[in-house]
């Protein structure tokens, strides 16, 4: 006798769907085969089986305009004043609102948790690189800069472009490491080599301080491959690198009840091979019927409405570009 599927709440069963006897001898219900109407119950109990960074506060909520999940970061504002006598005190700050849509699956309202907890933390890493130039210190990858105001005025050729003093490439590399500094950390160069195709291979070690933050970065080397070796070439290779080793991070150490799902660890095979076990089955007539009908519903919630106007139009061209209309 099949044992009955538990189900987690906002989820339900289609009509006749089967049950999958997976190579464990365990039988399931596919996320494929369910349909969705999360709540903000449903969606704080997902989020009550996460876990990551402590610091990085999970948050359900709903208005208006539905439901959305918002990560807070506790940790100390990246652009407090150096004459403010609380630039120590740690608060909590809010990141962006993610929507999340009641009909979406179980497993895709965790990845936007893992998403959010991802770009909150790359929104950290972006204000945490600092660039000194002409005596003055700056966050030049922070996504707080004003792009239309970029759109409008800037203009390269009006720009003063970095100057070239060093004799030696070790020296050029030496000096825009000296301008940089990431999370309390100094970098330094440990070698440099051009390869026969032109490009250069870059080792940079990070040395933290007591005021570094960033687990990653402990005893870390950075290995570089750029096209040459300007500053501007090497700092946007470098925050590239950031960024990554952060997402690493949050891949390594993100889990739902205890599995890293996105960790490099976990075997891609073993992955593909239970996503087949979910889908090679045949459908029974009676419920490939109420499959389609079903997906076919949930493809029109989908669909967004469309108001008359600059933006109809500009979509409105694209589309005709690579769609025919049925005759």
């Amino acid at each position: 006798m099949v044992k009955e599927v538990a189900l987690r709440l906002g989820e339900k069963v289609m009509p006749k769907a089967p049950k999958v006897l997976l190579s464990n001898g365990n039988y399931c219900i596919p996320q494929h085969y369910l349909t969705y109407e999360h709540t903000l119950a449903s969606v704080e109990a997902l989020i009550c089986d996460i876990e990551y960074d402590p610091r990085y506060v999970v948050f359900a909520a709903q208005e208006a305009n539905g439901l959305y999940i918002q990560v807070g970061v506790i940790g100390h504002d990246n652009y407090h004043k150096k004459s403010s006598p609380k630039k120590n005190e740690e608060k909590l700050l809010f990141g962006r609102k993610w929507r999340v849509e009641p009909e979406l699956p179980t497993s895709e309202v965790i990845q936007s948790v893992f998403l959010a907890i991802k770009k909150s933390r790359e929104h950290e890493v972006r204000e945490l690189f600092k660039l000194t130039l002409n005596n003055s210190t700056t966050t030049p990858f922070n996504t707080h800069i004003d792009l239309p105001l970029m759109a409008e005025f800037y203009n390269k050729d009006e720009l003063v472009g970095e100057q070239h003093l060093a004799t030696n490439t070790e020296q050029e590399v030496n000096n825009t490491l000296t301008k940089i500094n990431y999370d309390n950390s100094t970098l330094i160069l440990s070698d440099v080599q051009q390869r026969p195709n032109g490009l250069w291979l870059v080792d940079i070690e990070v040395h933290q301080s007591e005021r570094s933050t960033l687990p990653e970065m402990t005893d870390a080397t950075l290995y570089l491959m750029v096209e040459d070796l300007s500053l501007n070439t090497l700092t946007r290779a470098l925050i590239q690198e950031f960024v990554r080793l952060s997402d690493l991070h949050v891949d390594k150490h993100f889990n739902y009840r205890g599995f890293h799902r996105f960790d490099p660890s976990i075997d891609i095979a073993d992955i593909a091979d239970l996503s087949q076990q979910t889908r090679k089955h045949e459908l029974a007539a009676h419920f490939a019927s109420e499959f389609s009908k079903t997906n076919q519903k949930v493809d029109l919630m989908r669909i967004p409405p469309v108001q008359a106007g600059a933006l109809a139009q500009k979509h409105k061209q694209v589309i005709e570009q690579y769609l025919q209309p049925s005759e």
